[in-house]
């Protein structure tokens, strides 16, 4: 197994171990990594895989390069789109102006030892227990808000490039509606819309509370980003969904008016999805 640590410039640090991956890139793009004061750099500039064996490296940025100095010298480029894998070792990364400034992205891969295979990888079923804290946050998977965030991150927790679209409160509430099999009405799912957007609200206080965000606003972009990045919501949380549906169902039409009163729709629900 590997583990893969970035620093950057001015001194963050990132570990990953195998399977995760990172965005790093200038802020105002939801990056998992924000490097600031470089105009090469775009929003969304790399991606980092942790992998087995190794690590993988993709640009995915539209106009820029990235310059991968193996320390050997040897300094590699890679052009837009490009891909570059490395084993356990270090390596720098960066931009031109990263490179001549020599303020670079600093990679190392090293080994750790396997995890004991009777340990139990899946999650639990949803029984109220807190998700594990990140950054100081802690999200209960039981409260309304949780399915809220999972729906929010879903494109990027299926796309690790994250270029497909987040969904807009209207999209998650009609989510929310065909998910559960809640009737899909015009007037429910305008009041589902109300409870998403209340409950994007509470997801972004959290984070400004802990201090993940120090300035305002909180784009749904910077929120997805820091809700994956942290492991809040996980891919494992998006494959557990179509179980627990049925659960779901009583919580959110506890909060439509009417309470247990709201019927499921005939056919799975009415809404559409994004």
């Amino acid at each position: 197994m590997n583990r893969v640590v970035l620093r950057s410039p001015d001194g963050q640090q990132k570990t990953l171990a195998a399977g995760q991956s990172l965005i790093f890139g200038r802020p105002g793009g939801g990056a998992d990594l924000l490097l600031g004061g470089d105009v090469h750099l775009s929003r969304h500039h790399g991606l980092i895989e942790a992998r087995t064996a190794g690590w993988r490296l993709t640009n995915v940025s539209e106009v820029n390069p990235l310059f991968v100095d193996t320390l050997e010298g040897s300094l590699i480029p890679l052009r837009p789109g490009g891909r570059w894998s490395a084993d356990r070792t270090a390596v720098t990364v960066g931009t031109a102006t990263m490179v001549h400034q020599e303020r670079p992205l600093i990679i190392t891969c090293t080994a750790v030892p396997a995890a004991d295979p009777a340990v139990r990888r899946n999650l639990p079923p949803l029984t109220g227990e807190p998700t594990l804290p990140g950054a100081g946050v802690v999200l209960a998977e039981d409260a309304q808000y949780f399915l809220t965030a999972v729906l929010l991150c879903g494109p990027w927790l299926r796309d690790p490039l994250r270029l497909r679209r987040l969904p807009s409160a209207v999209e998650i509430g009609a989510e929310v509606a065909a998910l559960t099999g809640v009737a899909g009405a015009p007037a429910t799912l305008e009041e589902l819309e109300r409870f998403v957007v209340t409950d994007l609200k509470t997801l972004k206080q959290k984070m400004l509370d802990a201090r993940v965000f120090t300035e305002r606003p909180v784009s749904l972009g910077m929120l997805a980003a820091a809700l994956i990045g942290h492991g809040l919501v996980t891919p494992a949380h998006l494959q557990r969904l179509a179980e627990e549906a049925r659960e779901w169902r009583y919580r959110w039409a506890a909060r439509l008016s009417g309470g247990g009163s709201v019927q499921a729709g005939s056919s799975g629900g009415g809404g559409r999805g994004p």
